[in-house]
């Protein structure tokens, strides 16, 4: 079912990274000169930002949240609306988007929920925040999407731990008169879940100490327990070179619009080569397929809005009909079409 929005606006975004950082030029005395050198050069990431054990993914979009408002003179009582999109909660109970609401004094009249999402999660996120307001049931969402997913990797995994990096995101969403049309699209291949995944610590399989914390390797020398994160790089990027320039061309066609209409290809950033490819697949100028996380890492759901605030911070005027398009665990790929031009789109903070 094809749905057009109008009548809404993305008034602003904001984002907040960790200040420790790692360099993976440090990790060549760990993992060998020539396996740093071999994936710098082929994910084009120089460093990652990650979280402190005490600080968690609601800790940087409450830092990220708290900004937008101060930069747009906001008040926060007016938020009718509040949705947090991660995989790294605070807790398994309660949902953490009521947990923002208390630390960011919204009012007690409020929709508050989480959306467990990975690399799709900010297009989810923006998805349902256009439905409440479409709905006539919010005025003003506060869109929250944040991810730690640095505290899932095993430090024996070379391949993933020179790639994933911390960070939290605010979006300010409004009703608005406004003539713009957006669209979506979505897609899934479920039978694939195992190409990205924490086998351990959920319901399904349970930790079990022995059991689920056994340290193994893989054939490329990576290790990691059941309780870490596993991601099977080339399956991955085979879900996205077939599926991802389809989804984006089904969501342009929703609203009859052509491929050189689009100012930017605001995509996740899952790594260089995979942002490049799409480039040359969509077939269209590589500057309008921004890569921009060598210094921040591929922050699963934060990526988008990351790389907005990285590159685009003040200088949005051009960006009237932008794709957003995020892929990875499920496997799942999300697109929508959304109008950047008046968004205020703030410069990353670190706490």
């Amino acid at each position: 079912m094809e749905k057009i929005f109008q009548n809404i606006k993305i008034e602003s975004i904001a984002t907040a990274l960790p200040k420790e950082i790692l360099e993976l030029n440090s990790l060549k005395n760990v993992y060998g000169e020539k396996v740093v050198e071999k994936i710098i050069k082929n994910t084009g990431i120089n460093s990652v930002h990650v979280s402190p054990k005490n600080k968690t993914s609601s800790d940087y979009c409450v830092a990220a949240a708290e900004k937008l408002f101060e930069e747009n003179n906001f008040n926060p009582s007016e938020i009718d609306g509040i949705i947090f999109v991660t995989e790294t909660p605070d807790y398994i109970v309660p949902h953490t988007s009521a947990i923002l609401q208390e630390r960011l004094k919204l009012p007690n009249k409020i929709i508050t929920f989480d959306i467990n999402y990975g690399c799709a999660g900010y297009v989810y996120g923006i998805f349902q925040s256009f439905l409440l307001i479409a709905t006539g049931y919010c005025k003003k969402i506060l869109l929250c999407v944040g991810d730690t997913p640095a505290k899932v990797v095993n430090v024996c995994d070379k391949s993933l731990k020179m790639v994933l990096g911390d960070g939290g995101s605010a979006t300010l969403i409004k009703k608005f008169d406004s003539d713009e049309k957006f669209a979506f699209n979505f897609y899934a291949e479920g039978d694939k879940k195992d190409k990205l995944i924490i086998p351990a610590g959920g319901f399904r399989i349970p930790r079990e100490d022995g059991v689920t914390n056994i340290l193994k390797f893989d054939e490329n020398d990576n290790g990691r327990t059941l309780e870490n994160v596993f991601m099977d790089g080339i399956g991955i990027m085979n879900f996205v070179f077939r599926n991802v320039r389809r989804v984006i061309l089904e969501t342009l066609e929703i609203l009859n619009l052509p491929l050189e209409s689009i100012d930017l290809f605001a995509l996740h950033q899952a790594n260089f080569l995979i942002v490049n490819h799409i480039a040359k697949i969509l077939n269209v100028d590589e500057k309008k397929v921004p890569f921009g996380a060598s210094k921040t890492g591929n922050t699963t759901c934060v990526s988008i809005p990351l790389m907005l605030s990285e590159i685009f911070s003040g200088i949005n005027q051009n960006l009237k009909k932008v794709v957003i398009c995020g892929f990875g665990t499920g496997l799942t790929c999300a697109a929508g079409i959304v109008d950047l031009s008046e968004t205020n789109i703030l410069k990353s903070i670190q706490i």
